[in-house]
């Protein structure tokens, strides 16, 4: 077990980040955008993570260890270090804490809530869901879209609901580090393919989109998004003709600037996915000033805003990459700011904490 404290203020919060370290996408990149948000707002905060040696082990004893972590060892760290309000960032939540009235969720996306989802971890994630909402606990989710969706679901009703949009603090200051790119001459076009692990991810599907351009209109993609999952990715290549195959890299788990480094490398940003909470590689890329061609789906399309991002059923696939084909070879999509999402989450966290520190701890 890890406990680090960041930074020192009026109230006291503890943020579960139990796979920050472990993973370098997904939650754990929101939990550590939201300890930037605590820190500028002078609130002092403590970070709960898995311990190191737990990323050698198999998913199964970390999905097990997530549980025991969040249920038992979570509230109990929290009573230890005198916090008042412990932040559940991955869709679920103690018991106890919602109990006790000590617990923030945060919502991402409502994929667990779906009929179609029916494993284990789904079952776990809506059982959390339901006992927090049943006690009236505040909630929060990470994109207006999600807020909606919630907005219109009965069981969430007595909840109190804020906006703790997605942050992009420490991705700015990465992005700030990195040599300004030259302009691309001759060199072969690359998309970056933002995918990863989940049926909502849809690698399979991306592979077909891919296998159905002309060979003609072959270009270099790198995948970002499976780290250390790099070998079941590798599984669906024999999708994709040879062509296509030997243009295909796989990347690894990378750190942040390594991250931010593709983005910038790249001349387009694709992402495939069929149904999201938030489109943080969407936006991410238009930081970058890199057009976009994502799928059509809700989340993506409040990011329409932001220019440059073409959005595709599958069927128009080919004419949205080509539309962004032809903006980054224009080099016409200049860098988007994400100063609106970090006001945004700055000022519903300060609201939160206000009402928060406003009432007494049910126990």
């Amino acid at each position: 077990m890890s406990v680090g404290t960041r930074a020192i203020g009026p109230t006291r919060v503890l943020v579960f980040n139990f796979f920050a370290g472990l993973k370098q996408r997904g939650i754990p990149v929101y939990s550590r955008e939201l300890e930037a948000c605590f820190r500028r707002l002078g609130v002092c905060h403590h970070e709960l993570r898995a311990p190191a040696w737990l990323g050698r082990a198999p998913a199964i004893v970390q999905n097990l260890c997530f549980v025991l972590y969040e249920q038992i060892v979570a509230p109990l760290v929290a009573r230890r270090l005198g916090c008042q309000l412990t932040v559940y960032p991955y869709n679920s939540g103690s018991l106890l804490d919602a109990w006790a009235g000590r617990a923030v969720m945060v919502i991402h996306d409502l994929i667990p809530n779906r009929r179609d989802s029916q494993g284990l971890a789904a079952r776990y994630i809506t059982a959390c869901q339901a006992w927090h909402a049943r006690l009236g606990r505040p909630v929060a989710t990470v994109s207006r879209h999600t807020l909606r969706q919630l907005s219109r679901i009965e069981q969430f009703r007595r909840c109190e609901k804020y906006l703790w949009a997605n942050p992009f603090y420490a991705f700015e200051d990465a992005l700030a580090r990195q040599p300004v790119r030259r302009r691309r001459t001759t060199e072969a076009t690359t998309v970056l393919l933002c995918s990863g692990i989940g049926p909502n991810k849809d690698w399979r599907g991306a592979l077909l989109l891919l296998r159905s351009l002309p060979a003609e209109q072959a270009f270099d993609v790198r995948v970002l998004g499976f780290g250390d999952d790099v070998r079941l990715a590798q599984r669906r290549l024999g999708l994709l003709p040879d062509h296509w195959r030997t243009r295909v890299t796989l990347l690894p788990r990378l750190s942040l600037d390594e991250t931010v480094a593709e983005f910038v490398r790249s001349d387009l940003v694709w992402v495939h996915s069929r149904a999201e909470g938030f489109g943080r590689p969407v936006m991410e890329a238009r930081m970058c000033g890199r057009p976009v061609v994502a799928s059509d789906i809700g989340a993506f399309r409040q990011l329409r805003r932001f220019r440059h991002v073409y959005l595709y059923r599958d069927e128009g696939f080919a004419a949205a990459l080509e539309a962004g084909l032809a903006d980054a070879r224009a080099g016409s999509a200049h860098a988007a700011s994400a100063q609106s999402f970090n006001r945004q989450l700055e000022t519903e966290v300060a609201r939160l904490l206000a009402r928060h520190a406003s009432r007494p701890a049910a126990a």
